[in-house]
């Protein structure tokens, strides 16, 4: 929890001491079915940005060939987070993090320990 927080929900103030920080974080995931991901993916796209079926496709790719970055990143990442603005987007397959040995120093780092 950040040092010197307020959270007056009632009194309409709310401060907080991490205002203009950048912070990195960092979500590993596994996908275990494909299908199944694409299918929330363009369940999304569909409902919430009002995208047709074909945008969709060209978006995350076909059922049968879809694109996991893209299907993660449509069902992980919000819009818009209030009170902040998004500096960078990432999302790498952990094999391609492990054989360049990033992945143990950005753990560290990300836990301070770096």
């Amino acid at each position: 929890m950040a040092e010197n927080s307020c959270w007056g929900l009632g009194s309409g103030n709310v401060q907080a001491s991490g205002a203009q920080q950048e912070y990195w974080f960092s979500l590993r995931l596994r996908v275990d079915s494909a299908a199944q991901l694409w299918q929330a993916a363009a369940l999304r796209c569909l409902s919430q940005a009002d995208l047709s079926q074909d945008e969709v496709e060209d978006l995350i790719g076909p059922a049968g060939d879809p694109s996991i970055a893209d299907c993660l990143m449509v069902l992980a990442l919000p819009e818009r987070l209030p009170g902040c603005t998004r500096l960078d987007t990432a999302l790498q397959p952990a094999q391609l993090l492990q054989d360049n040995g990033q992945a143990d120093c950005e753990a560290t780092e990300a836990l301070g320990r770096g």
